[in-house]
């Protein structure tokens, strides 16, 4: 997972690493622009509908959450079938999850509390991740 920055229409401002439309993706945020938006770039093995709210998939196929609406965890401590329900519950919420050394889970910001809730209810620990 790596950050980047987006700017609308700034194609000629800026070098760019990707894009999508008119929004283009850069590695730098530059000290004189409060325009640029945090955006974290990952490599999901699933999404849901809600990722169209959340992030995007640039016209070179990468996909991008923005940073300040998100949250992610992994699970470190729970039955595994407990794990499986708090999971099967938190699906309707769900952005994304990506899965290189274990399954990291996205949602909403918003979605904090209530993520801690389920997990309390099902007796699982799940570790946010800072981003």
């Amino acid at each position: 997972m790596n950050i980047y920055y987006g700017f609308e229409n700034n194609l000629e401002s800026f070098p760019f690493v990707d894009r999508e439309g008119d929004f283009i993706i850069t590695e730098y945020c530059f000290e004189d622009s409060n325009e640029a938006i945090p955006l974290l770039l990952i490599k999901p093995y699933k999404t849901s509908l809600l990722l169209e709210d959340y992030g995007f998939f640039s016209e070179s196929g990468k996909c991008y959450l923005y940073l300040d609406m998100i949250c992610a965890f992994s699970v470190k401590e729970g039955d595994q079938k407990q794990i499986e329900m708090f999971l099967l519950q938190a699906e309707e919420e769900l952005i994304a999850v990506e899965k290189e050394t274990e399954a990291i889970y996205f949602f909403s910001q918003h979605n904090k509390l209530l993520i801690l809730k389920w997990a309390k209810s099902y007796q699982v620990k799940p570790e946010f991740i800072l981003l």
